[in-house]
């Protein structure tokens, strides 16, 4: 019980912490753009963070059963690019087959992790270069055809509802009934202790293979995403989506050993990386500059985040 109330009041920590840190962010936002609050702005900027949101909810997965993912980026590139290419042949059916492709690939690496004993950061660094080969193979180069009536639906609104909002909402609350079941219990078990977990009965190597392959859902629908608000597809869009879902989900509070960590807390911090993006275009700075003032940021957010996370452990 003490461990369960430290849990909750440090994950409640996180949260205001994450969301002081957006009141902020939101603040000097508005100075550059006045019109941020408008349900139009809303609509834009939920549809721009959208794909990052769910693909740092994958990382998260991944990482709360004590793993990681560095193929994220050409996984979401290869969902992008299934759907781009048959989202001609129906819009259902262009979906279907990327999540498709998504999950397998993500329970392929979680087979890899699971029985070859092999650690993940490996695993998954030699995923990224063999999934980013079949997106190739899939788009040589960017192109596609998303329906015109969706990409404005997905980007402008469709009857006053924001669908990318929309989508955020419905994917937490899948989530929140995910962390209830068995499965969402395990993960957290496996992840806090394997070797306890599996004293206990808990098949943790069907967990972690349930777990990419849930991760590579959350990240064929990123892919989804990104797909509909360009309208098209591109092999290589994804790469910077694993650096900064790893990001985001440090930011949150996931721990990098696994079983610690909140999903809302991973949406706010996925919406403050957003932010800083933004922000850092609006104030006309060099693109090479942005890199280096987005890393510098990141890393000194995350370094007091860690820090401060120490403190209230000891």
């Amino acid at each position: 019980m003490p461990d369960r109330l430290t849990a909750a009041l440090r994950g409640n920590l996180d949260m205001a912490g994450l969301g002081a840190l957006l009141v902020v962010l939101l603040a000097v936002y508005s100075h550059y753009d006045s019109q941020v609050f408008t349900p139009a702005s809303i609509t834009i900027l939920s549809a721009q963070f959208l794909p990052l949101i769910l693909a740092a909810m994958g990382q998260s997965t991944v990482m709360l059963a004590g793993g990681i993912d560095l193929s994220l980026g050409a996984v979401l590139s290869l969902a992008m690019a299934v759907f781009a290419v048959r989202a001609e042949d129906g819009v259902l059916v262009a979906a279907g087959l990327a999540l498709a492709a998504a999950a397998a690939t993500g329970a392929a690496n979680g087979v890899l992790v699971a029985y070859a004993g092999l650690p993940p950061i490996i695993v998954t660094l030699a995923a990224s270069f063999l999934w980013g080969g079949v997106t190739l193979v899939v788009l040589p180069q960017p192109g596609g055809s998303v329906p015109s009536g969706l990409v404005k639906a997905y980007n402008n609104g469709w009857n006053g509802l924001a669908l990318p909002f929309v989508a955020i909402a419905l994917v937490l609350l899948l989530w929140k009934l995910v962390r209830t079941t068995r499965f969402g219990l395990s993960l957290y078990a496996v992840g806090g202790n394997e070797h306890g977990a599996y004293a206990s009965g808990i098949g943790t190597r069907k967990v972690k293979i349930s777990a990419y392959a849930l991760a590579g859902v959350f990240i064929g629908l990123a892919g989804i995403g990104l797909a509909i608000q360009t309208g098209s597809g591109d092999a290589t869009i994804g790469t910077p989506y694993t650096l900064n879902s790893i990001a985001a989900s440090v930011l949150a509070g996931v721990s990098f050993f696994g079983g610690v960590g909140q999903m809302r807390a991973t949406v706010l911090a996925a919406l403050l990386i957003g932010l800083l993006t933004n922000l850092l275009l609006f104030t006309g700075l060099s693109p090479f500059y942005q890199l280096i003032m987005q890393g510098a940021v990141l890393i000194v957010a995350i370094a007091v985040k860690t820090l401060a996370t120490r403190e209230r452990t000891q």
